[in-house]
Formats: structure tokens, C-alpha cells, sequence
């Protein structure tokens, strides 16, 4: 079977990234796990050595890694990663600006659900070559900071991205509290089950997922949405004789609520006095000369990315 792709993204590749990979990579090790691949790449990678503190540092935690090449981050590399993490806020903005790539996922983000950085040096010490104490104690601290987080970081990267998929490929069967999964519904290229997050007043809240894993929406085959819509709808139609009706969600990217990137359909049966609260937002008062300014923004928005 193919192996996963996990990609660390920083600036020059001669730190951050560089050390997320490499304690990545002994961590799978040291764990005899084999289906994975790691790499790291730069925004930026200018040709220079790696930073000989990192390496010494990285050394004295049992990895060499002397023979580090920096990468510099290209659109190929993105497109054969399953998994994109970026050290710091700034390198999301790159790749979703200029390679146009906006599924990447803050390091941080995966460990403690913070989106806060991994800092630079020079984020933290403006006068880094001046400062050489400041400086080293910042890189021993940094490597010592994702060498403790790693195997948090492997376990939500397996439950945020993998654990969908390997529902489909029966390589688990088991949610992350243990309870059993079941698909109540199948079709070739698409399943369903219960979510464990069940609202109080409800007897179901339900799934809707592609077998083969799409980080977005937007990255499924029509013929596997049809598919989906139509699984949506035959569940919907055997709810609606039993409950007051049903609201269908999905949410697409980290700041919509997406946690699982593996796109998928939740399904969740209404009744009356269910006190589920769906769509709750304060209502904006607009003109209808905005009104009509906001249409035509999304129609060329829509058109553009048509067209590209």
C-alpha cells in the first residue's frame, strides 16, 4: 500500500521543519511504524548549511542529521502530501496565497488545538547574531518543545486525517473512545455511521463519508457527490417517518469547525423542543444597494475560480 505523506513546512528548512521531521521520523522508528513518509521543506530555503545548534541538539536526542538537503516548497511537493504542517501562521498564509494550497494545518493546532506559532529566532530575538546565548537556548528549547509533543502530534495527524479511511479500509473498527464502528448505510464509494457526538435529546447524529479520503468538498468527483447526496437523501427519507425532520451540515476547512479532514456529511434527525441549535449567528442589517454589491462580488469570486 502507498505510504502517507506528512510534510513540515517552515521557512529556510534548516530548523523547524528540518527537527519535525527528523524526531518524526525516529519517533516512527523507535515504534516500528511503516506506512508513513516524512519530509520537510522551506518557503523561502536559501542555500545554506542546516543551523549547527539544531544539529547538535538534534544529536544529543540520538538523531544525525548531518546529511539534510534542504527543500524548497513547490506545488509538486504539496500535491503528494497527505498531510501539510506548517511551523507557523505566516507559512499558511504562503502556501494558500502563492501556491494556492489552503489545507495546510498549524503544528500547534494538532498538539493543543492553539494556534499559536513554533517560533523562529529571529521571531522571538531581533538581535539573534548579536545574542548567542538567547539564541541557542531558543533552538535547545524549540526542539526540545516538538520532541515532547511528537507523539500527540502523530496521534491526532492518525485521528484528524486517517481515521475515516481506515474505517473504510477495515484497518480499524473502533472510534477513539472504543465504541464499535458500524455502518448503517454502504454503497461502493460510500459510507455511513453514527458520530459519537450525540446531541442530548437526540437518538442519532449520523455520517455521511467518501471511502477514499478528500480533505475539501471541492475535491470530490462528481460522480462520488451524486453518490453521497443520495445516500444524504436515503436516510433522510427513512428519518423524516420517524422524527420531525433533519438538518444536513458540513463543514469545510478549520475555521468553519471542520476537525476530521475527511470531508463528510453529518446528518443530525430534529424534533420539536430538541433545543439543537442550528444556524445561530446575529443577523447583519444591510442595504439593498449592498445587498446587491455582495451578489455580484460572489458571482465574480464564483466565475473566477471557474475559469482557473
Amino acid at each position: 500500500m502507498k505510504k502517507r505523506v506528512i510534510l513540515f513546512v517552515c521557512t529556510g528548512n534548516i530548523f523547524r521543519s528540518l527537527s519535525a521531521e527528523r524526531i518524526l521520523r525516529k519517533y516512527m522508528k523507535d515504534n516500528e511504524i511503516d506506512n508513513y513518509e516524512v519530509i520537510s521543506a522551506g518557503t523561502v530555503a536559501k542555500k545554506e548549511p542546516a543551523d549547527p545548534v539544531t544539529l547538535k541538539s538534534l544529536n544529543s536526542i540520538g538523531i544525525d542529521a548531518s546529511n539534510h538537503i534542504q527543500t524548497k516548497l513547490s506545488r509538486e511537493l504539496l500535491a503528494k502530501s497527505d498531510v501539510v504542517v506548517a511551523m507557523a501562521d505566516y507559512h499558511l498564509e504562503f502556501m494558500k496565497k502563492e501556491l494556492g494550497y489552503p489545507n495546510a494545518i498549524l503544528f500547534n493546532e494538532l498538539v493543543n488545538k492553539k494556534k499559536i506559532n513554533v517560533d523562529d529566532i529571529n521571531d522571538v530575538i531581533p538581535d539573534f547574531l548579536e545574542n548567542k546565548k538567547k539564541r541557542d537556548n531558543h533552538i535547545k528549547w524549540t526542539i526540545d518543545y516538538i520532541d515532547k509533543n511528537i507523539s500527540k502530534l502523530f496521534e491526532k495527524i492518525e485521528e484528524r486525517f486517517f481515521l475515516f479511511e481506515d474505517f473504510a479500509l477495515n484497518k480499524n473498527n473502533a472510534h477513539k473512545n472504543g465504541y464499535p464502528r458500524i455502518f448503517i448505510y454502504e454503497t461502493k464509494n460510500v459510507m455511513a455511521f453514527m458520530s459519537i457526538d450525540i446531541p442530548s435529546k437526540s437518538d442519532g447524529h449520523i455520517l455521511v463519508v467518501p471511502k477514499k479520503r478528500y480533505a475539501s468538498l471541492g475535491e470530490v468527483p462528481n460522480s462520488i457527490k451524486k453518490e453521497m447526496i443520495e445516500v444524504v437523501g436515503k436516510i433522510g427519507g427513512a428519518l423524516r417517518k420517524v422524527h420531525g425532520g433533519y438538518n444536513v451540515l458540513l463543514n469545510d476547512g478549520i475555521e468553519a469547525g471542520q476537525y476530521i479532514f475527511h470531508t463528510h456529511f453529518h446528518i443530525v434527525p430534529r424534533d420539536k423542543e430538541d433545543d439543537i441549535k442550528i444556524e445561530v449567528w446575529k443577523h447583519r442589517k444591510i442595504s439593498e444597494k449592498e445587498f446587491v454589491n455582495l451578489n455580484e462580488r460572489l458571482k465574480k469570486l464564483i466565475s473566477k475560480d471557474q475559469n482557473s
